[in-house]
């Protein structure tokens, strides 16, 4: 099978989630790409402590999730040798992919300008956390400061009497906006297939919680006095358009958008069929009016029995429903087995660890064909640098010189 981007070669100057990511499904899908790092440090998640379970005996699951299937090229390019080897690589490349901040790319003379001098067909991708324009685009931005915080999620997300705002979940931001570069690279191929010529594409942290708040903040735009946090904890507004909590602790979650046909159903599935013609619950208009009322009886109604004996009523009913998951539940969904989207990997120690696909797929394969395991620091300097005409006594020099390892 011929994957999408194979044959496209990637240069990955870029550390942590976000940019990492894009790299880790472009070479899922077929492309080369080699990752960039410094000699003896190398990318700081591969030795970044947050306690939070990511690091096991076996594994650092977040280098596996994001660097999977790279190569690994440790070249120090605060020397000039160093910037050398990078343009030659460049040269050969497809996709210049990268998270470095602004002015650290500019002391290196790494701007788009510099690679695409050398390669005009170069497509230049970069991400960062607030933007290319404006006063702050040069601002350290991180999924949980950029995306969640400045991005507004924090705040639609927390309750207004909480305590302490809401946490983000590790990489949320990072794995939307990986799609967004993603997409951008591809787009950028896609142009370069019909022109012939290269270009900068780009995207930020803030700019991907923009997009996904859209349906809030167009609000927000129009409407000084929207309050988004109305109705926050109870979702009375609309009473079959949230969850309801089973005896046993279990959450299921109604969107009923279209009510007509699944209203009566539900009515009698709860084995309270008055409600359906009665007048306060008879229309939508009707049922957010009184959707404290009608939240109440759902509420006692759901709540009166456990998960297991809801189960084969609720399965049997064809209307837009879910039970809530947990995590570990999301890993055994069957619907992601089927798509192929949670895949084992082996890794370079012999162990084999599950890992994560992009929601894309190509062909009908989501997963890489022959998934490997992330690279060690500076596994694949010899290949890479001998695959553009750097000879054995040439990599010796460079390696005593501590210009590579």
């Amino acid at each position: 099978m011929t994957q999408i981007f194979e044959g496209v070669r990637v240069i990955e100057l870029a550390q942590y989630v976000f940019v990492p990511a894009a790299g880790a499904l472009l070479a899922d899908h077929g492309a080369e790409v080699i990752k960039v790092e410094t000699p003896g440090l190398g990318d700081p998640y591969r030795t970044l402590k947050v306690g939070d379970g990511r690091e096991t005996a076996n594994a650092n699951l977040s280098m596996e999730q994001n660097n999977r299937g790279k190569k690994s090229v440790a070249i120090d390019l605060k020397t000039e040798e160093g910037r050398k080897i990078l343009l030659r690589l460049v040269a050969t490349a497809d996709v210049f992919l990268t998270s470095l901040r602004p002015r650290a790319l500019k002391s290196l003379r790494l701007d788009p300008e510099d690679l695409m001098a050398v390669n005009p067909k170069l497509i230049y991708a970069r991400g960062n956390g607030l933007g290319y324009k404006g006063e702050e685009y040069d601002k350290a931005g991180y999924d949980a400061s950029a995306f969640w915080a400045r991005g507004g999620f924090a705040d639609l997300l927390t309750a207004p009497d909480a305590e302490i705002t809401t946490r983000p979940r590790p990489a949320l931001g990072d794995h939307t906006s990986a799609m967004s570069l993603l997409a951008a690279v591809s787009s950028g191929l896609f142009r370069r297939e019909r022109s012939g010529k290269g270009m900068v594409v780009e995207t930020s942290l803030l700019q991907n919680a923009a997009w996904v708040l859209s349906s809030d903040l167009v609000i927000a735009l129009s409407n000084p006095n929207y309050d988004p946090h109305a109705g926050f904890s109870s979702g009375h507004r609309a009473p079959l358009m949230r969850a309801y909590k089973t005896s046993d602790g279990r959450w299921i979650q109604l969107m009923l958008l279209a009510p007509e046909k699944p209203w009566p159903e539900l009515c009698a599935m709860l084995e309270r069929p008055e409600l359906e013609n009665d007048p306060k619950f008879v229309d939508n208009a009707a049922r957010m009016e009184n959707g404290a009322e009608l939240c109440d009886i759902i509420s006692k109604c759901i709540g009166s029995r456990s998960w297991a004996e809801w189960a084969p009523l609720f399965f049997a009913w064809n209307a837009p429903w879910e039970l809530i998951s947990t995590i570990h539940e999301l890993g055994e969904d069957p619907q992601l087995k089927a798509a192929g989207t949670v895949f084992p990997m082996e890794l370079k120690n012999g162990h084999s660890v599950n890992v994560v696909a992009g929601p894309i797929g190509f062909d009908e394969q989501c997963a890489p064909l022959n998934p490997v395991g992330s690279p060690e620091l500076g596994e694949h300097s010899d290949e890479v640098l001998s695959s553009i005409g750097y000879s054995a006594d040439e990599l010796a020099t460079l390696r005593n010189s501590n210009v590579i390892d």
